[in-house]
């Protein structure tokens, strides 16, 4: 799961931007390398979280702390601000990250994934309600498709194991929950985004503990192996794909990086196929094919 957003056209003067990242030798290219990258590390997610012998709550919680403890050498202490508001953004970023973690315990990685990209069409309506930004043709268009794959995903997608509808309907929630942080990180855009990134993590790490303990009694202790692995998970799936997504949309408009993100939930089922055997139901991959579609409906530089 990704830790930052696509910014919009709006957010960034392009070339201006361009041209101050090139003076440090970032090129096209090079960012579209660097997003390529982030890409594939996010994708990981799904294996991992299959890979480790620990309950999904406890997963969320040290995957939030360790990315956000990675994140803050990063940030300048002059730029650690703090703003009420962030508080409540933060609690509902761990919420997020903890249901996206249990979907993928209890159905498969791919309807988590799919089901979470709905993100991207929940964050249209709540943009024209909370921030006055119309959709275009082209997201009503993208929307209309990704609606098509979340209903075939919701209804056929499952494989008959215990607690699957569980498992959707999670994933299905953290889409919702993440449409409403990109709202809320779009509000914070003039605060530095890796200390908002880490301040999300950090908070939400909080949340889930106290979600974790009145759930469970405790947080589970991961032996040594886990905790590298761990720390793994949140450094080099989270933290480290965030910045080099960062750097990366210095140089490159938010459709273009959009579509390069699109590897993400595509490699993702790929990879716990191939370490864990886990292979989704066709009617998931059909599914997963309308999102897909509707989001790069929405992205790709062409008009109509």
């Amino acid at each position: 799961m990704r830790g930052c957003l696509v910014p919009t056209a709006g957010d960034i003067d392009w070339q201006e931007s361009r041209k101050v990242t090139e003076q440090h030798g970032d090129t096209v290219a090079t960012g579209r390398i660097l997003i390529l990258v982030a890409a594939v590390l996010w994708s990981t997610s799904g294996v991992i979280t299959k890979g480790i012998d620990l309950d999904p709550l406890s997963i969320a919680f040290y995957r939030g702390l360790f990315a956000g403890l990675s994140l803050l050498p990063f940030v300048p202490r002059s730029r650690w601000t703090i703003r009420p508001a962030m508080i409540p953004l933060g609690i509902l970023f761990g919420v997020m990250t903890g249901a996206y973690i249990v979907a993928i315990s209890l159905t498969t990685a791919a309807n988590a994934i799919f089901l979470q990209c709905t993100s991207v069409f929940w964050s249209v309506p709540l943009s024209a309600i909370f921030l006055k930004e119309r959709p275009d043709r082209r997201a009503l268009v993208g929307i209309a498709m990704a609606m098509v794959g979340c209903v075939i995903i919701v209804i056929w997608g499952r494989d008959g194991r215990s607690g699957e509808g569980w498992g959707i309907a999670l994933g299905l929630f953290s889409g919702i929950l993440f449409a409403i942080a990109m709202v809320g990180m779009r509000a914070f855009r003039a605060i530095d985004s890796g200390w908002l990134s880490a301040f999300n993590n950090l908070t939400g790490s909080f949340a889930i503990g106290i979600v974790a303990l009145a759930a469970l009694g405790s947080i589970s202790l991961p032996t040594p192996t886990q905790a590298v692995v761990l720390f793994g998970f949140g450094a080099i799936q989270m933290a480290i794909p965030y910045m080099l997504f960062a750097r990366g949309v210095r140089t490159l408009s938010a459709p273009e990086a959009g579509l390069i993100g699109l590897l993400e939930p595509v490699l993702n089922p790929i990879w716990v196929v191939l370490f864990h055997g886990e292979r989704p139901a066709d009617l998931t991959i059909v599914g997963g094919l309308f999102l897909l579609a509707g989001v790069a409906c929405r992205y790709l530089p062409v008009r109509y």
